[in-house]
């Protein structure tokens, strides 16, 4: 029976690896989202209930979240994509910021972490003018008055981004660096998958000699000892 930290192992190389089948319908649905099941099918040339399969498979074990569309982001209006660090004077006041980030429409990322000068919150932010963005970091400033000592943005015009958010070029690459398991087209229980992603692993008792065989061996090599009967 293999102890429960082998067991982990196993279902961590379970969910880091992907068939080839499987790592093609994920480039594929991070360059069109919009593809249907049938017309993946069609394009990798393969059945319509194998690409259902996999984009379930795909969902449940975290490799797809949700289907994003990414707008243009000049015809709604936006031409002012805005990074903003923040050195906050404690975890606690993080937190409380965090809580707001989330509450705010116009905010797209937020997150504590680490930077120069000690900034410790970022927000990535959008908005429609520098007059607009004067506003939100007002409201910014006034909701966490006393628990900051700096706030510096990075302002970019929307005008100027050279690439913004490809995604799938990201996946494709880091697809391409993931283990690939070949489970075949015929659909694997979740059993016979642990079973063969077992297999895989090196046998922690490898460089370990076993006693019982060893006395065999020895036995084997003595040389016997023939007794007349007179």
């Amino acid at each position: 029976m293999p102890s429960v930290k082998r067991q982990e192992t196993v279902v961590c190389a379970m969910k880091s690896a992907l068939s080839s089948r499987e790592k093609q319908v994920l480039i594929e649905l991070a360059k069109n989202s919009r593809l249907s099941d049938r017309e993946l099918a069609s394009k990798l040339r393969t059945s319509q209930p194998t690409i259902t399969r996999i984009r379930t498979k795909l969902m449940q074990e975290g490799f797809l979240d949700r289907v994003l569309m990414i707008p243009d982001v000049q015809k709604l209006g936006i031409h002012m994509h805005a990074f903003t660090f923040v050195r906050a004077h404690n975890p606690a006041a993080v937190k409380k910021m965090s809580q707001w980030a989330n509450e705010q429409p116009v905010v797209l990322f937020a997150s504590e972490g680490e930077g120069l000068q000690n900034h410790t919150f970022v927000l990535e932010s959008m908005h429609s003018d520098f007059s607009e963005y004067t506003s939100f970091v007002k409201g910014f400033r006034e909701k966490f008055a006393g628990q900051f000592s700096d706030v510096a943005p990075f302002l970019v015009d929307s005008k100027s981004i050279s690439k913004f958010y490809h995604w799938h070029t990201l996946i494709e690459d880091r697809v391409s660096k993931l283990k690939t398991v070949e489970w075949g087209e015929k659909k694997l229980s979740r059993s016979e998958r642990f079973k063969q992603a077992l297999s895989t692993l090196p046998n922690p008792l490898g460089g370990i000699p076993n006693p019982l065989k060893r006395k065999e061996l020895d036995e084997s090599a003595e040389p016997k000892t023939e007794i007349n009967e007179k």
